[in-house]
C-alpha cells in the first residue's frame, strides 16, 4: 500500500490519469472514493484505455483509492488533474533477475494478461508465434486453443479479428500485451467460451507507413508442395484521420494419407478396409480498406470493408475400398474424386461501421453495424472402378449463399461502487443451399435457412477494498430458426429459443498469490452446414449429411486460476448437455455408412488441470505447460447384436495428457534460437479415442536487423521428428471405426518481415454477429 498526502479537492468533477513507473497508461484500474468515516465505497469507476478517469461526487472529505491486481494500492485525497503512478507489487516480483526478460503474467479479473514488450517473446516472430507461447493458450491439432475452452474469439486493439491472416501480418515486436479471457462477460455472444485480446504498442507520428512480409514453406515429404504467402499493409495519417488498406496472397498445399477399417456389428457384418490419399492446392486473395476519424478526444467514427476470394482450387481424393460381407469379399473398388470451382468462385465480403465515444464525461457509447455475405459454387466428379461390381460415374453440384445483418450497442456508465454495462445485439442471417447428385439414388436438396437472434445483456463490476474485485452479468438471447427444403418438405423445421446465460467472477490476491474464481453458462449452435439434410457423396460406401433436428448444446463452466511468480495453476470443470458430436450409422443393408452430427442424450463432463511454468535462466527462457484432461461420458448406443438392441459404451478411464515445451535462447546481435515440442498422449476426447502419441518437434533461428528492429529474418522447421499425426478409434454401437492419418506437417519455412513508420491502428470498430459469421 502507498499513501499520498495531497490537498483535498472541493466537491465536483475529479479527473486524472493512472500510469505505471515507465509512464505507460494503465487501463481497467479501479478508482474509488472511500468515506473517511467507515472506509465504505461512495462511488467509483475504472480507467479507460489511455489511463484516464473521471469521477463526479458530492463527497468533500473522502479518500481516493486506486487499485489493480499486480500493483500496490494507492490511497490519496481526491485531487483534480492528478497523474497517479502505480508501482508493481514487489511481493509478486521476488525473482528480480528472472523477471528481467521473462514475460510477466498477472490476473486482471477476467483472465490472464501477459506483457510481451520487453520480454523474450518480443522477437518471437508473428502474432501467431507469440500466441502459441502465451500462458493460457496451447497449440492444438486445429490451431490455437484456450485450454479446456476451444478456439478463442480474437480482438486486436478492440476490433474483432475477421481475417486470420492478421495474426501473420502482426509482428511480435508490435504487441504490448495479450490477455486470455477464460470467462467472457455478457457483452459477448453466448457461444463465445474464450476471448483473446491483443493490444499493440502505441507509436507516435503521422504520415505514410507500411509493413510487408513474405514466406516460403517447403514440404519435406513432397518436393512439389511449396507454399508461398505475401501481404502488404499501408496506412496514411494526418490530424485525426487514419486511412488504411491491406492485401494478402496465399498459396497452400495439403495432403492426407490414411488407412481406415470400418465394421458393422449387426448381421450381416460388413467390413471395409480402405486407403485414402487426398491432396489439394488452393490460391486465394484477400484484402481490406477503411477509414477512422477521430472527431475529438472523446469521439470516433469509422468504417471498413474486408473481402476474400478463392482464385483457383485443385482437389483430388483417391479411395480404395475392399468390402467383405460376413468374411467374404464382395467388392474391390477404387474411387477417384476431383473437386473444382463452379460458376461462382468462393468469395466473401464484409463491412463494418462504428461509433465510439464518451458523452458527458462518463457515458461511453460503442455502436457497430455489420453486413456480411458469402457465395460459392463447387462441382465434383467421381469415377468408380470396381473389379467385382459395376463401374459408375457420380457428379455433384453445391451452390451456397449467405447473408448477415447485425448491430450491437454497448453503454457503459460508472454507478455507485463500480461500472455498469448495458447493451443489445441483433443478428439476422439468411442462407440458401442447393445440392444435386447424378449417378446414384440419393436425395438432393434445395434448402433455405433463416435465423434471427435478438439479445440483451447487462454487466456490473465493482471493487471491495481489501477483499477483491467482483463482476457479474447476464445475457438473454431470443432465437428463431427455420429450415425449409423445397425438395423434402418432411424435413422442414421451425424452432424458437429463449435462454438466459449468467456469468460471475471474483478476483483477489492472497499475499503474493493472485486468484480468480469464475462461472459461466454458454451455448454452441450448429454450423449451418450441419443442418443441411443433403447427402454429400464421398464414395460408394461412405456418405455424409447434416441433421436438421440438431439442438444447441449448453455448457456450464467453473474455473479456478491461481498465479504466483512464474507459476500459473488452473482447474476448469465443464458440464455439457445436448453435446454435438460426429456420429456414424449404417445407411442401408448394402454396407453404406452415413456420417452426420447428432446430440448426445447423456451429459458430457470434463476437467482440465493445467500448470504453466515460465522461468528464466540468464538468456534462456522456458515456457512449459502441462495439462491433464479426464472426462466422464457413457452413452447408450444401438447395437442389433445385443439383447434389446442397445448397449452402453464408455469413453472414460483414459485421460488425455498434453505437454507444451518451448525453450528460447536470446543472444547478442539480434539472434534468437528456439527449440520446442507439443505432445498429446493417447486418450479420450469426447466420443473419440486417440490411439497414438502425437509429438510435434519444432526449431527456429531468427535474426533481427536495423537499429529499430524493423527487418526480421526467420528460418523454422515443424514436425522434425515426423510424429505429428493423429490416429483414432471410436465405437458408434452398430458400427466401429479405426483410422490412421498422416498429413503434410513436416516443413521448413523461411520468412522476411519489414516495417516502415508503422503505427497502431486507431480503428475502434468491434463488430457484431461474429458467431453467426463463423457458422457460415
Amino acid at each position: 500500500m502507498i499513501l499520498a498526502a495531497w490537498n483535498a479537492s472541493a466537491k465536483g468533477d475529479w479527473k486524472g490519469k493512472v500510469v505505471d513507473e515507465n509512464g505507460r497508461p494503465i487501463e481497467y484500474a479501479n478508482v474509488a472514493v472511500l468515506s473517511k468515516a467507515d472506509s465504505t465505497v461512495v462511488c467509483g469507476t475504472v480507467t479507460a484505455e489511455d489511463g484516464t478517469f473521471n469521477i463526479i461526487t458530492n463527497e468533500t472529505d473522502g479518500i481516493m483509492m486506486v487499485a489493480i491486481l499486480g500493483y500496490q494500492t494507492v490511497y490519496l485525497a481526491p485531487v483534480d488533474g492528478a497523474v497517479i503512478t502505480l508501482v508493481e507489487d514487489a511481493s509478486l516480483l521476488e525473482s528480480a533477475v528472472a523477471t528481467a526478460i521473462m514475460p510477466k503474467t498477472k490476473l486482471t479479473g477476467e483472465g490472464l494478461q501477459t506483457n510481451i514488450r520487453g520480454s523474450v517473446l518480443e522477437n518471437a516472430g508473428t502474432a501467431n508465434d507469440v500466441l502459441a507461447k502465451t500462458p493460457g493458450l496451447i497449440k492444438g491439432a486445429n490451431g490455437l486453443e484456450v485450454i479446456g475452452k476451444g478456439s478463442p474469439l480474437i480482438y486486436i486493439n478492440g476490433h474483432r479479428m475477421t481475417d486470420a491472416t492478421e495474426l501473420d501480418r502482426l509482428q511480435s515486436n508490435e504487441i504490448q500485451n495479450i490477455e486470455v479471457i477464460t470467462n467472457p462477460g455478457a457483452q459477448y455472444d453466448a457461444t463465445v467460451r474464450a476471448v483473446v485480446r491483443i493490444k499493440t504498442i502505441k507509436r507516435q507520428g503521422e504520415g505514410f507507413g507500411f509493413n510487408f512480409s513474405a514466406a516460403d514453406s517447403q514440404s519435406l515429404q513432397r518436393s512439389d508442395f511449396n507454399d508461398k504467402t505475401a501481404n502488404l499493409n499501408v496506412n496514411y495519417r494526418t490530424g485525426g484521420v487514419d486511412l488504411f488498406a491491406g492485401v494478402n496472397y496465399n498459396n497452400s498445399h495439403f495432403f492426407q494419407i490414411s488407412d481406415a477399417a470400418k465394421e458393422t456389428t449387426s448381421s450381416p457384418v460388413y467390413r471395409d478396409n480402405a486407403t485414402i490419399d487426398g491432396e489439394s492446392v488452393t490460391n486465394s486473395l484477400s484484402g481490406s480498406a477503411g477509414i477512422n476519424w477521430q472527431i475529438s478526444d472523446n469521439h470516433f467514427i469509422g468504417g471498413k470493408v474486408e473481402w476474400g476470394r478463392t482464385l483457383s482450387m485443385q482437389d483430388q481424393t483417391l479411395i480404395n475400398d475392399k468390402v467383405s460381407r460376413d468374411g467374404v469379399l464382395v467388392d474391390d473398388i477404387t474411387t477417384l474424386t476431383k473437386d473444382f470451382l463452379g460458376a461462382v468462385a468462393p468469395y466473401n465480403v464484409g463491412t463494418n461501421l462504428y461509433y465510439n465515444g464518451t458523452v458527458g464525461g462518463k457515458l461511453n457509447i460503442d455502436f457497430n453495424a455489420d453486413y456480411f455475405t458469402t457465395a460459392s459454387t463447387t462441382e465434383s466428379r467421381s469415377e468408380e472402378t470396381s473389379t467385382m461390381t459395376q463401374d459408375a460415374r457420380v457428379s455433384t453440384s453445391a451452390d451456397t449463399r449467405n447473408r448477415l445483418y447485425a448491430t450491437k450497442l454497448v453503454l457503459s456508465y460508472p454507478i455507485w461502487k463500480g461500472q455498469l454495462q448495458l447493451g443489445t445485439e441483433e443478428t439476422f442471417s439468411r442462407r440458401s443451399d442447393n445440392y444435386t447428385l447424378t449417378g446414384i439414388s440419393a436425395p438432393a436438396s434445395a434448402a433455405s435457412v433463416k435465423e434471427d437472434n435478438i439479445a440483451g445483456f447487462a454487466t456490473y463490476g465493482f471493487l471491495l477494498p481489501k477483499l477483491g474485485q467482483i463482476s457479474a452479468g447476464v445475457r438473454y438471447e431470443n432465437v428463431h430458426y427455420s429450415y425449409e427444403d423445397a425438395l423434402a418438405p418432411a424435413n422442414n423445421i421451425s424452432r424458437s429459443y429463449g435462454n438466459w446465460f449468467p456469468n460471475v467472477s471474483f478476483a483477489t490476491a492472497l499475499g503474493p498469490v493472485q486468484m480468480m474464481l469464475s462461472y459461466s453458462a454458454k451455448t454452441r449452435r450448429p454450423d449451418f452446414s450441419m443442418l443441411s439434410s443433403a447427402i454429400r457423396y464421398n464414395s460408394r460406401y461412405l456418405w455424409q449429411s447434416g441433421n436438421a433436428a440438431l439442438q444447441p448444446q449448453i455448457t456450464h463452466d467453473l474455473n479456478l486460476t491461481a498465479l504466483w511468480n512464474f507459476v500459473t495453476v488452473s482447474l476448469d470443470y465443464m458440464h455439457v448437455d445436448n453435446a454435438i458430436v460426429t456420429w456414424s450409422v449404417p445407411y442401408n443393408d448394402e454396407g453404406v455408412i452415413l456420417v452426420q452430427p447428432r446430440n448426445l442424450s447423456e451429459p458430457f463432463r470434463g476437467l482440465s488441470a493445467v500448470v504453466n511454468l515460465t522461468p528464466t535462466l540468464g538468456p534462456l527462457t522456458l515456457n512449459y505447460t502441462f495439462v491433464a484432461q479426464p472426462q466422464w461420458l457413457t452413452i447408450t448406443v444401438p447395437d442389433a447384436s445385443q439383447p434389446g438392441g442397445y448397449r452402453q459404451t464408455s469413453f472414460n478411464g483414459k485421460p488425455l495428457f498434453v505437454a507444451q515445451l518451448f525453450n528460447t535462447l536470446r543472444l547478442n546481435g539480434g539472434w534468437q534460437l528456439e527449440l520446442g515440442g507439443v505432445f498429446y498422449s493417447r486418450g479420450y476426447t469426447e466420443n473419440i479415442y486417440l490411439t497414438n502419441n502425437y509429438f510435434d518437434l519444432s526449431a527456429a533461428v531468427q535474426k533481427t536487423l536495423l537499429k529499430d528492429g524493423s527487418l526480421v529474418l526467420r528460418l523454422e522447421g515443424s514436425d522434425l521428428a515426423r510424429m505429428a499425426h493423429n490416429d483414432i478409434a471410436t465405437d458408434f454401437g452398430n458400427y466401429n471405426v479405426w483410422q490412421t492419418n498422416a498429413f503434410d506437417t513436416q516443413r521448413i519455412k523461411f520468412s522476411i518481415r519489414y516495417s516502415f513508420n508503422t503505427a497502431q491502428s486507431k480503428y475502434k470498430g468491434t463488430g457484431a454477429g461474429k458467431d453467426t459469421r463463423d457458422r457460415m
